[in-house]
């Protein structure tokens, strides 16, 4: 009797416990199947939906761990180009003659194959330009740009200063007639003794001496050193010589303006009138992603690796109470704020185990202030409902929860008030105020880790 007394409130223990269990559930923060964030399933639920995920291998904290790992194991992967951006920020210390006129130039930019001008700026000796450019990389990249003035009034009246005046060729005098016989007969018939007699021919008259020539100067004004088209100057760049330098990161530099002057005797002497200050960024091929989804200009790229370093920066961590989530009872964990995840580590290994997705969270909410915030025309609201029906599971001093679509949250519970005030002060900064993550940022971020571990590697001895 004492045995079967025994077993049947253990049975009935196991019973309740089960059905306890069940309680839990799963909640749904969306309508869709597509987009729903399961806060309290199972252990090992990877739906993508769900504004948290288990850790199993590190790979798994990255958002695109499925697309890197795709682009990894495409089969031919030199199929795509690099993309070069060059921005023409200006040109500084022109030393010309410059005109007191407006003058207006364009700067040109020559591949070789394609040519595109910018829009009109005036010069200066020191001038903006802030024109962009977009080349597509290959081994002989090379490009001229090239400085034109354009042919105002006062730069053709300076072009006409700078030509010399023709001066007119002296008009030689005719030579003397000389009369002779146009018959045999005067020859046979004539007398010896009269040829002899006959006056000799008057001297050619001599010329009068040319007026000295006036020796032309030229004079120190900008057409001096103009083509006539208007060519002012142009630098060459040859790509292969800076690549390494602007391999996924802004490289700033000067080139040399050469230019040339005209001489004397229509000759011309080259020389530097300046230089073209240039920033430039090498993009490298990124096959598999799509063209729309690549960067179109430098301030792109710029911005991009900015938020990709972004989301690699832990902004705040410590020990809080989590209920919810991948936590179906509450669990004491240390989490880190890395970027836009919450991430919980194990307190042994120091692994990550889960990561909550902030840019899915909607708002951070105190439970002690909207508890004080609620009217009492709100008590029969849905929103005081759930106040009431979770106040025995959630309830508690310094706790604050992460609220999710559809009025889903997580509740975490912090030890002081000091830690709490904290973690509300970064996490209301954050959520909402997420810049994006691109595919292609987080692939260059991943290179370029990659090529920093290989030459720390090849730099041990």
């Amino acid at each position: 009797m004492f045995s079967s007394w025994f077993k049947t409130p253990r049975l009935t223990y196991v019973v309740q416990k089960y059905h306890i269990r069940q309680h839990a559930g799963t909640i749904y923060a969306s309508s869709s199947d597509t987009d729903r964030i399961s806060h309290l399933a199972g252990a090992g639920d990877v739906d993508a939906g769900k504004a948290w995920k288990t850790v199993r291998r590190p790979s798994d904290m990255n958002e695109y761990s499925k697309q890197i790992k795709e682009y990894r194991a495409q089969q031919n992967p030199g199929k795509a180009y690099g993309k070069v951006f060059v921005k023409v920020l200006g040109v500084k210390g022109m030393h010309l003659p410059l005109p007191t006129q407006a003058t207006a130039v364009t700067c040109t930019l020559n591949n070789g194959i394609h040519f595109v001008t910018t829009p009109e700026f005036a010069l200066g000796r020191d001038c903006a330009i802030e024109q962009e450019f977009e080349l597509i990389e290959h081994s002989k990249l090379e490009f001229t740009l090239t400085l034109k003035v354009r042919r105002d009034p006062h730069i053709i009246s300076q072009f006409k200063a700078v030509t010399p005046t023709p001066v007119p060729a002296p008009v030689a005098a005719p030579p003397p007639v000389v009369q002779q016989s146009s018959s045999k007969r005067s020859f046979w018939h004539s007398s010896p003794k009269k040829s002899k007699d006959k006056a000799p021919p008057p001297p050619a008259p001599v010329p009068a001496p040319a007026p000295p020539q006036v020796q032309h100067r030229l004079p120190e004004n900008l057409a001096r050193y103009l083509k006539p088209d208007g060519t002012l100057a142009r630098a060459f760049i040859s790509f292969k010589d800076i690549a390494e330098r602007c391999d996924t990161r802004h490289f700033r530099t000067s080139y040399p303006l050469i230019g040339q002057r005209a001489e004397l005797g229509g000759k011309a002497s080259t020389l530097q009138v300046g230089e073209l200050v240039l920033q430039m960024f090498r993009l490298p091929p990124l096959p598999g992603i799509p063209p729309d989804d690549l960067p179109q200009s430098l301030e792109e790229c710029d911005r991009g690796l900015r938020h990709a370093q972004w989301h690699k920066v832990t902004y705040f961590q410590g020990t809080l109470t989590q209920h919810g989530g991948d936590c179906s009872t509450r669990r004491r964990r240390q989490l880190r704020v890395i970027g836009a995840n919450l991430v919980a580590f194990n307190d042994v290994t120091k692994k990550a185990t889960a990561t909550i997705d902030l840019k899915k969270a909607v708002a951070v909410e105190d439970d002690q202030e909207a508890r004080g915030a609620m009217s009492p025309a709100s008590a029969n609201t849905a929103r005081s409902s759930r106040y009431d029906e979770y106040d025995g599971m959630y309830g508690g001093e310094r706790s604050f929860r992460l609220i999710f679509p559809n009025d889903q949250e997580i509740v975490f519970f912090a030890d002081r008030d000091e830690e709490k005030a904290k973690w509300l002060e970064v996490l209301r900064a954050l959520v909402g105020h997420i810049p994006p993550h691109p595919l292609w940022a987080e692939l260059l971020w991943q290179r370029q880790e990659e090529l920093a571990k290989r030459a720390s590697s090849q730099a041990r001895p």
